[in-house]
Parts: C-alpha cells; structure tokens; sequence
C-alpha cells in the first residue's frame, strides 16, 4: 500500500524501512490512521484517581488500552489527561463508562471532544484558524 501511495516499488520501500529501523528512526509499527471514509473521533479526558497511590496503577492501565494514544501525569491535584482516538461516539461513551466504573477513579471530571485540528506534531498539517 505504502509503495503504491508514494509511487516507488515495493523493494525499495521495505529497503528503506529497514534502513530506519537500523538507524533507529522506527522503534514500533503501530500505524494509525484516519481516512477520509472513515469517522475518527479524537478526544481528551480528565480522570480523577480516589488519592494518589492509585494513580500508578491508572497509568498502568491506560497504557494498555489500545484507545489511549497519550497519557500524562498533571501536576497538582489534576489527575492524568488521557487522548483517546475511537471510531465511533459509543466507542467514546463505553470508554468513558469504563473509567468511570473503577474502584481507583473518583471521576471522569472532563471530556473534551476535537472539533478540529489547528496545529499537530507536524507542521506540513497546521491548519489556519
């Protein structure tokens, strides 16, 4: 697919893949990506933990939930902000149920669905405003 969408052969595409594993440029080949005919809904939550002893295993947790793209420490008492990517709005809704049924969560204090992205990783895919 890759060879196809770049317009160079199969050969040469998985000889330069190789190339970036060796220099340590691809470390994982999780590839996520939203097509035109497909809906992705990217989102933020807010987690609350019960106290501060739990907030390892939290972290722990989401780091295994395929949904869960990033997942950050905040400081104070905020929590952890976990960005979630999901197909559908139930998806979102299940997930969200799910932290919110856990022994170790006090609440889901904030959910923040994206609209629309203005400024990404890479600056070639910056949007005006």
């Amino acid at each position: 697919e890759i060879a196809g969408e770049v317009g160079l052969s199969e050969s040469t595409v998985r000889k330069r893949v190789i190339k970036l594993q060796d220099d340590k440029v691809i470390e994982k080949f999780t590839i996520r990506i939203c097509r035109e005919d497909e809906r992705c809904i990217i989102a933020f939550l807010t987690v609350i933990p019960n106290n501060e002893s739990e907030i390892k295993e939290l972290i722990r947790e989401t780091q295994i939930i395929p949904q869960c793209e990033e997942v950050y420490f905040l400081a104070g008492q905020c929590g952890v902000l976990i960005k979630v990517n999901v197909p559908e709005i139930s998806e979102l809704d299940a997930l969200v149920e799910n932290f919110r049924g856990r022994n170790d969560v006090k609440t889901v204090e904030r959910i923040c669905v994206v609209l629309k992205p203005i400024k990404t990783t890479n600056r070639d895919e910056w949007l005006p405003i």
